[in-house]
Formats: C-alpha cells, structure tokens, sequence
C-alpha cells in the first residue's frame, strides 16, 4: 500500500507533463488540457496528505517551520513586485540619463506642442512587426502625451493599405503624415527635428523674412567657408524663415517684408543715410540684430552712434578670457566663453556656454534714453578683461586703470517704445443721422515696440562656431531672431541631431579586447580558485 501512494506523486507529475507536451505539439487533448493538469496535480497533494506524519519526521519539526518562513517570504516578495510592476505599468517614469539627453524631448518641441489652439493628428505608418520597441513610436506617444490636442494613429501600410493610398504614402517607412485642419506635411523620418519642423509647418501662419544688410562688407549668407553664414542661413530656414539680401543705401529703406534686419559685421563704418534709415525703422517699431568686431584696423563712429542712440555702449577694446574654457574647443584668450546670461527671455532656460572670437564689450548704458530700455544680456567670467590696447603687443597682460576688469558683457538688448499716432478726428455726423460710434483712444491701439539685439562679435554665428556641437551659439542665435520676431514658441533650446557614438577599434585593440576577455580574467578566476583548493588540503 505504501508503495502504491509513493507512485502518486510521480503518476501526478507525469500526468501533468505529458499533456502539457501533447498540446504543445499542436495535438488535440480530450476532453481538454485542463482536466489533466487538475487530474495531476489532486495526485500530488493526494500524495502529499497520505504521507504527511512521514514527511514531518523526515524533514524534522524546526526546519518545516523554517521552510515556512522562507516559503511566506518567497510569497510576500513576489507579491511586492507584482504591485510595483502593475504600478509602473499604470504610471511610467522615465529617466533618460543618455548623454546630451537624446532620448527627451527638446524645450522647443515642448513649447511648440504644448501651446496647440487645434487638433494636430499624427499617422505613424510603419510595419506591425518593426513598430514594437520602436524609438520613432515612444517619440509620438511623447508628443501625445505632452498635449490633449495631439491625436496619434498608427497604421500598418500592409494590414491597411487604403489608408495609406488616401494620404498619398508610399514608402519608404517609417513615413509620417502630421495634419491640421486643411493642411498636412509628410516626413519620412521619425527623429524629434523633423517631427518637430512638420508641427512648426502645419501650425504657423506663413513665414517671417530675415533681411541682411549688404553693402559695408557684412557676413554673406550664401558663403560656406569658415567666415560665411551659410549655416545661419539654413538654420533660420529650418525655423521657417525666408531670408533676404537688402543693400539700404540703394533701397533707401528698409523693406517692408522684413521682419528682422540682421547687420552683421561690416567691415567699413555704416553711410550716415544708411545709419538713420535702421535708427528711424527701430523707433518706428522695427526689429534689428546688430553684430560689430572690435575696431582692429578702423574706428565706426557712426554704427557707435546709431547703438548709443538706443542706450548700448560699444566698447573700444577686445575682450581677453585666461578662464582656460577656450582651449576646450582648441581655442585662445582671444575667444572668450560665456556662462552667465542675466534673466532674459532670450536666454531663460540657458545651460549651455556661448562662444565668441575677438570680441569686443557690449553692454547698456550707465545714463538713460527716452523711451528705451538697455539690459545685458551675455557676461564672460571673472577670468577676463576688455583689453584696450587694440594691437596687442604681446604680452598681454590686464593693467589696472586702463583695462576693465570681468565679467564683461558681451551682449545687450534693447527695446523701443513707439508712440501711437492719434486717431483722426472723426467728422460731425448730420444731425439726424444716428451718432458715430467712439472712435479708439490711443491707449485702446495695440502696443507697438522696436527691439535691438547688440553683440559685439559676429563670428559666434559664422559657420566655424554655429554649429559646434558643445556650444550654445545656434540657439542663442536663433533665439534672438525669434525674439526680434516675436516668435515665443522658437526661444528655446532646440532638438539637436544624435552623436554618433560608436566605438571603432584598430585590429591591436581587438585582439588585446580578446585575450582580455577570453585569456586574463577567465585564467584569473581559475588561479584563484586553484590556489584556494590547494590551501584547504
């Protein structure tokens, strides 16, 4: 008989196994599955229950009761992780600890998503079988999570291929269609800037043009070498601006399609008419981004006295930085790097160091102008002076009483108030006609201000600084050009391309990481574990 109920437990076992193994195969089980893992698993604790007075001699009083701590332990542990993970289930948090935060969204895409007055529905076309763990996919789902005004779709062009006929996808995928009312943007990447640039498209209402000044020798936006702002140009392209060559002195104004006039570093003094025509536009209400280098070989009263006439002094000297930051970037004392930017709607948000290349100070005015309102607005560290010997004639050293001690500003912003014009008087309505109604007081018309960017360097947006990596300068650039027009949702940082962070090795390398990982340390463990064998004989 003893015999007989030791065999119920192993009978039980391979009961349970074996229908478990035919189903698996794909073979039919009758009645079904269940009824013999139930079958089963009654024999073992048939098993279990005959015996029980053995298995408690066998096992012994104090470690059945130790077995059954352990055993509630094991219970209450996996219960815990249980409710954590259902709770992390509901309730994500991600940490993105990645280098250059590659994996969260920028501050611009979160403006530009967040201020949504519309539904902005997003089509993520991409096959079933690619989309599970996709980064493209998490992206949308951020972006959907961020505002209820973003609707998300995704759609398999296989399994639904009229849905990819009627928005006109074709491949190759992933291929996005972002749609706002009547207008719609296909991209066939899903990385954050060109997500972000079809959400910038379908939401504004036209584009804004960027005029620069030509004439006086300034930075050409169609030259790529290492001086030319080609870059500036197609980062303000990226933006979804229009840029624009104007040469005042044929014009004679400024156009009226210019929504900001960037003067950017000439080389020869402004024409006195050229002069009064951008200091007449910015008390009128214009928008004007002022780049000047220091005065090496010539003085420029007259773009000295156009920055004055809005409360900015212009410093005649360069600014010299011993911070050692410059040699970060393979860089001198002559390239001096901010780190500390005065509250500033340009610069809120601001972590990222700005560099400048032979620069002189920019700074508002100790007295007052009607009218105007001068702040700072970039500062170098206190391991820097404004040099005022302009031929530098080594060694260059700081000497008191003649040279400014740091921080020195490098940057200043001004705004304009521009006074409204007085309605016309309305004329005397006939006496039986019904009386007018009150015409707009001038307190009632829309404030209406110019503004003034000043930076006393232009090569912090040439095409050798804009868009190196480590540095701010693309987004303090593009930021003062939003802010000039009035585009609140561009001031921010902006989402920057991946890192390419692959690590190649030469042959040497590889084979040295071989005998590492295959030789030394397995033979380690192994001498180790022969000299502690040896010291227990």
């Amino acid at each position: 008989m003893r015999r007989l109920i030791d065999l119920l437990a192993p009978l039980g076992l391979v009961i349970m196994a074996a229908a478990a193994l035919v189903a698996r195969h794909g073979w039919t089980v009758k009645p079904n599955l269940n009824t013999y893992l139930i079958a089963g698993a009654a024999l073992v604790v048939a098993h279990i229950a005959l015996r029980w007075e053995d298995i408690y001699k066998a096992i012994g009083g104090r470690q059945l009761r130790y077995g059954s701590n352990t055993a509630v332990l094991v219970v209450v542990v996996l219960a815990i992780l249980v409710a954590v993970n259902y709770l992390a289930a509901r309730h994500p948090l991600k940490k993105d600890l990645t280098k250059n935060q590659r994996y969260s969204l920028s501050d611009q895409t979160k403006k530009v998503v967040q201020g949504l007055k519309d539904d902005v529905r997003i089509v993520y076309f991409q096959r079933a079988s690619d989309m599970e763990g996709s980064a493209g996919v998490d992206r949308v789902k951020d972006y959907q999570a961020l505002s209820p005004h973003v609707k998300a779709e995704f759609v398999d062009p296989v399994v639904k291929p009229a849905r990819a006929r009627e928005l006109d996808v074709k491949g190759p995928w992933p291929s996005i269609v972002v749609e706002r009312g009547e207008k719609r943007e296909r991209v066939n990447n899903d990385s954050e800037q060109d997500l972000t640039n079809a959400f910038l498209k379908v939401t504004r209402e036209g584009k804004k043009t960027v005029c620069f000044a030509q004439g006086e020798g300034e930075r050409d936006i169609d030259d790529g070498d290492e001086g030319g702002f080609s870059a500036a140009k197609a980062a303000l392209e990226k933006d979804l601006y229009q840029t624009k060559k104007v040469v005042l002195a044929r014009e004679g104004k400024v156009p009226a399609e210019c929504s900001v006039l960037v003067v950017a570093g000439p080389q020869t003094d402004l024409l006195p008419q050229v002069a009064d025509t951008i200091r007449d536009w910015v008390k009128a209400g214009g928008k004007a981004l002022l780049m000047h280098d220091p005065e090496m070989k010539e003085k420029r009263p007259t773009y000295d006295a156009l920055l004055k006439a809005f409360n900015i002094d212009a410093g005649n000297d360069v600014v010299v930085d011993i911070s050692g930051f410059g040699q970060i970037f393979g860089a001198g004392e002559l390239t001096p790097v901010a780190v500390d930017y005065p509250y500033h709607e340009i610069t809120r948000g601001f972590r990222v160091m700005t560099a400048f290349n032979e620069a002189r100070s920019m700074q508002a005015g100790t007295g007052t102008v009607e009218g105007v309102s001068a702040q700072d607005l970039v500062k170098t560290s206190p391991a820097s002076w404004a040099e005022s010997d302009l031929t530098l004639k080594p060694p260059v050293q700081f000497d008191e009483g003649k040279d400014k001690k740091g921080p020195i500003s490098l940057a200043a912003v001004a705004t304009v108030s521009v006074k409204p014009e007085p309605s016309p008087a309305p004329s005397a309505p006939p006496a039986a006609g019904p009386s007018p109604s009150p015409s707009p007081s001038p307190a009632e018309s829309p404030k209406k201000e110019g503004r003034i960017v000043a930076v006393g360097d232009s090569d912090f947006a040439s095409n050798t600084l804009l868009g190196f990596r480590p540095l701010g300068n693309r987004d303090f650039f593009l930021n003062s050009v939003a802010w000039l027009a009035q585009e609140v949702d561009l001031i921010s940082i902006r989402p920057k391309e991946p890192e390419d962070q692959r690590l190649v090795l030469t042959r040497e390398q590889q084979q040295n990481v071989a005998i590492l990982a295959l030789l030394l340390i397995p033979g380690l463990f192994i001498v180790l574990g022969i000299r502690e064998w040896w010291s227990r004989r």
